[in-house]
Parts: structure tokens; sequence; C-alpha cells
């Protein structure tokens, strides 16, 4: 199985991607970014269960943000 990634350029922008996308009913776990997707020092996503592309859209209504989207493996 699959995770549904958000990444970001640093922990304070995925703290307040998930900050957001919680105040919009959206769950999100933040974790560190697996070594083969990071593309930055700082390595920080977002794991979207459900709702990816909603979340995408509330992050850029809100402005927050992030690098792009991935999937890694669940294990």
């Amino acid at each position: 199985m699959e995770k549904q990634l958000i990444m970001f350029p640093s922990i304070t922008y995925a703290i307040k991607g998930r900050d957001v996308l919680q105040r919009n009913g959206i769950k999100s776990i933040l974790e560190r970014t697996p070594m083969n997707l990071k593309v930055t020092s700082c390595g920080y996503s977002l794991f979207i269960p459900e709702n990816i592309g909603e979340a995408e859209e509330i992050l850029k209504k809100y402005n927050i943000k992030f690098l792009g989207k991935a999937k890694s493996d669940a294990g």
C-alpha cells in the first residue's frame, strides 16, 4: 500500500499546513519525508490518508508553500 504525501520546504510550513487542513476537516499526519523522496535538507511531509486533491487546493487557497506530492511505501 502506498502513502500519499505532500512535501514541504520546512517544518514550519508543514505545521501550518497540518493546522489549516485540520480546520478544514482534512486529516493529516506530520512525518519525516522518506530519504529517497527528500528534495531539501528539512524533509517534512504530511501524510494525507484521503482527499489529497482537496488538501492540495486548501493549501493553495491559504498560500501555504509546499514542494509537491509524492507516494511512498507504507511499510
